[in-house]
């Protein structure tokens, strides 16, 4: 059985959609023979009842909602106001922000530059209290842009309010003024925040804010919520550590790689990426043993930070995973170490090419690290990833060639290993379909190979190009039917 509260939202949404997409045939003569529709208000009268029940509207905490609304009194003409918000010049500004037209002021709000908002800072504060969440919302970004300081109070309030969007504002405002608002208050104010709030980006936001604070209260705030029973407070308050950068908090993130809680085990492994405390290596590689590919993936990142050879063989053994997220991870890190040994393994990623389990970004980091690691042993399969059909083919079909971004990542690990024999060897195979988005990667590629600007020309027979140009060609003559003329240089 749904819940009242869903039930008010379908009621919301239902009452605006109804006023907002219907024809007013009065206020539109030519509707019937031109259809030009648009949508208007059903509501024959138009009377303060509908404009009251959409100001309402404007304190849902659904935006869209809010939106909705704010379109039909638009519509409706909200008081004596023009249907669509004026022009803003700086000489209109102020009596659009104190006006009753809810559309105008919003579009005012969100037109103010820093020095415009400060020095309408009294009025910006009085509409923090207006009953709109929408218009306390653009008011709190625009006390952000102007630093307003004045307003802190008005934004501390504004932290447990309903609407999610107003309390994320409110929250930005205030971590954006850290140093000018009392630390006491928005210590407080911000733990409370990654304790009780559920929306992610508020936590996230309340995070850094305290990371900005820096002291010892903040330090001593986070290092305990790492211990609270929301898994989700525990995740943004390792998020918060570590972005505040002393690699001696690293050993509080250490426990919580074995926490239950997938998310809160990912952090932590970020986390400790971030930290690059060399005491962090032996517990990350530990969870290789232990943890799912979602934990795992920032592991192999954060192992990669570390450069940690000590940590090959483990992220080499989990090559095999079909999570490509994961794999394009252990890739990447396993290059960043700049261990020889892990190179085998990247040519083996562009051999395995599986139907059902394709993967073509890991084909794609494993490009990126053989280029990094000037290795050669790969340039056959390059050139034949490149020129030659290697995804295995479905059912009653043949093999397919490979996606344009692994087969543009080939061409930039020949570019840079190769010689102009492998630029002769891409030229051998010059029956294959380049489509438009390989072309240009071509043409620069055979033009560092071969030393010389890489000029292809049409191939009569197949009425086709290499590689597009960027300039016009002279017109030829075909020669005449039966007769194929050469035309490609030796």
């Amino acid at each position: 059985m749904k819940s009242s509260n869903f039930m008010c939202r379908a009621a919301s949404w239902l009452a605006i959609a109804s006023l907002g997409m219907s024809l007013n045939a009065a206020t539109q003569p030519g509707a019937a023979t031109n259809q030009a529709w648009e949508p208007l208000i059903v509501h024959p009268v138009k009377d303060a009842a509908t404009v009251e029940m959409l100001r309402a509207a404007l304190k849902e905490p659904d935006p869209v909602v809010r939106e909705r609304a704010l379109e039909a009194l638009a519509i409706i003409r909200d008081g004596a106001q023009p249907r669509r918000a004026p022009t803003l010049t700086p000489t209109n500004l102020p009596e659009a922000l104190r006006g009753t037209n809810t559309l105008a002021v919003i579009h005012a709000l969100r037109g103010l530059d820093a020095d415009t908002a400060r020095r309408e800072a009294s009025t910006l504060i009085a509409l923090l209290r207006r009953p709109e969440a929408v218009v306390q919302e653009e008011a709190a970004r625009a006390i952000q842009r102007g630093q307003i300081v004045a307003a802190g109070s008005d934004l501390f309030v504004r932290l447990n309010d309903p609407d999610e969007g107003l309390r994320l504002a409110a929250c930005e405002a205030l971590a954006s003024m850290v140093d000018r608002v009392p630390r006491p208050e928005l210590l407080a104010g911000m733990v409370r925040r990654l304790e009780t709030d559920p929306s992610s980006q508020v936590r996230q936001v309340a995070g850094l804010a305290l990371a900005a604070l820096h002291d010892a209260p903040s330090r001593d705030a986070l290092v305990r919520l790492l211990k609270h029973d929301r898994g989700v407070t525990r995740a943004s308050a390792a998020a918060a550590l570590g972005a505040w950068g002393d690699s001696e908090l690293a050993g509080t993130l250490h426990p919580l790689l074995g926490d239950p809680a997938d998310l809160v085990a990912r952090n932590a492994a970020h986390a400790l990426g971030q930290l690059r405390n060399p005491a962090s290596k032996a517990p990350l590689i530990a969870a290789f043993k232990t943890r799912s590919s979602v934990v795992l993936e920032r592991a192999a990142w954060a192992l990669g930070e570390f450069k940690s050879t000590e940590a090959v063989p483990a992220m080499i053994a989990q090559l095999g995973t079909t999570d490509e997220v994961f794999k394009v991870s252990l890739v990447l890190a396993l290059g960043k170490t700049g261990d020889k040994q892990a190179l085998p393994p990247m040519r083996q990623v562009l051999q395995q090419i599986v139907l059902t389990n394709n993967l073509p970004r890991a084909r794609e980091a494993a490009f990126v690290v053989l280029t990094e690691a000037r290795d050669k042993v790969a340039i056959p399969r390059a050139i034949q990833m490149v020129t030659t059909p290697v995804v295995p083919p479905v059912p009653g079909a043949g093999p397919t060639f490979d996606e344009d971004f692994v087969r543009i990542a080939g061409l930039r690990y020949l570019s840079t290993v190769g010689d102009r024999a492998t630029g002769m060897a891409l030229l051998a195979n010059d029956r294959w379909y380049v489509p438009r988005g390989l072309r240009a990667e071509l043409a620069e590629t055979l033009s560092k190979l071969l030393g010389q600007a890489y000029q292809p020309v049409a191939d009569e027979d197949y009425r086709r190009y290499f590689v597009e140009t960027t300039t016009p060609r002279a017109p030829s003559a075909l020669p005449p039917l039966g007769i194929v003329r050469e035309t490609r240089g030796k």
